[in-house]
């Protein structure tokens, strides 16, 4: 089952991610398997699976798959955490509002700010762009 999905600031390498999702949910990094592919997914109890990554800011998504057996933590607290393990702010999707580009942008320090992003940009590029006035 999915836990949530975030866009990174900065793309983190497969250990850095291995090692803060297994912190975040206090378990060995052997009990966190990171992909590449859905398709690579092996039922671990705890699967990160990344996609996309570039120069380019918050083009690295994560999607944290829990396993059915465990219980889901707060996704917002989940995500603040995760930001500061991870040292670098991220996105995480807005669950109060039906707009499709409002999210809560997570600063590295857990910091929490509702921003959008540029419509044109996440619809014709998929690139999440922050306008400069609403970074933090």
């Amino acid at each position: 089952m999915i836990w949530f999905d975030a866009v990174l600031e900065h793309p983190a390498d497969d250990d850095l991610l291995r090692g803060c999702i297994a912190a975040l949910l206090d378990l060995h990094t052997q009990s966190v398997d990171v992909v590449h592919d859905i398709g690579e997914m092996r039922g671990a109890s705890v699967t990160c699976v990344v996609a996309g990554a570039s120069e380019d800011a918050y083009s690295q998504i994560v999607t944290i798959y829990l396993s059915g057996d465990r219980q889901q933590p707060d996704i917002i607290e989940g995500g603040a955490r995760l930001a500061r393990l991870l040292g670098r702010s991220l996105l995480l999707a807005n669950d109060a509002t039906a707009d499709p580009y409002s999210f809560i942008l997570v600063s590295r320090t857990g910091v929490r700010s509702v921003v959008s992003v540029n419509p044109g940009e996440l619809d014709t590029h998929d690139r999440y762009v922050i306008p400069k006035q609403q970074e933090r």
